[in-house]
């Protein structure tokens, strides 16, 4: 297993899995500093020359929900995802898409500044985005209730993005969610290989968000 990686990228979200997994695995340094992302070889496995992606014996996906998806089915063992077979796989797949089509659209839109369109646009705005997010943790601690999912693992990470950026007030249900994600052991493994190698690379450490 080889993940395309390069610190404080979005490539952190699939190294949390692995990680959440303990599955073994390689880094692939993609240096997008030095435009490596753009390499022939790479865009072969990401045609949108962007990270996480991966290769599995010849198997690539990119993507990081597709990335998830594809870890969370393959070793199912690690109960990050749900079977096919389970009623809550419908749920599971909604909350696996979300991230990607429309907290980061919404975070996009506020952070430039963009006239948005509520009706047209399938994300709403960020306020309906935040709304929908805290519905869904009335039932439980996470995203489908008692279980702790991939599509927690996308959700937390892109929100921690989301309060650094004061795009979204670090406080409230929202913040207590992404503090209960952070505290997991996996998560802790991750960020600690994500600072060694943004050290090692001369790079400054992922920013955490505060409730101050």
């Amino acid at each position: 297993m080889k993940l395309f990686y390069w610190p404080k990228t979005r490539a952190f979200r699939a190294l949390w899995m692995l990680e959440e997994m303990r599955a073994p695995y390689e880094l692939a340094f993609v240096n997008i500093r030095a435009g490596a992302q753009n390499d022939a070889a790479f865009s072969r496995v990401n045609p949108m020359s962007k990270l996480p992606a991966l290769d599995d014996s010849g198997v690539r996906v990119a993507e990081s929900g597709a990335v998830l998806l594809y870890l969370a089915d393959r070793y199912p063992d690690a109960r990050l995802g749900v079977p096919a077979d389970d009623p809550a796989r419908g749920r599971f797949l909604q909350w696996m898409f979300f991230t990607g089509s429309c907290l980061e659209p919404a975070m996009a839109e506020r952070m430039t500044g963009a006239q948005g369109n509520t009706f047209s646009f399938g994300w709403g705005d960020l306020s309906r985005v935040e709304h929908a997010i805290e519905s869904a943790l009335e039932e439980g601690p996470w995203l489908l209730g008692e279980p702790f999912t991939a599509a927690d693992i996308l959700l937390a990470s892109t929100l921690q993005i989301a309060f650094v950026a004061r795009l979204i007030e670090p406080d409230g249900v929202l913040f207590d969610y992404v503090e209960r994600a952070v505290a997991r052991e996996g998560y802790e493994r991750a960020a600690q290989i994500d600072h060694r190698e943004a050290e090692r690379l001369g790079l400054k450490p992922h920013p955490r968000a505060s409730a101050d």
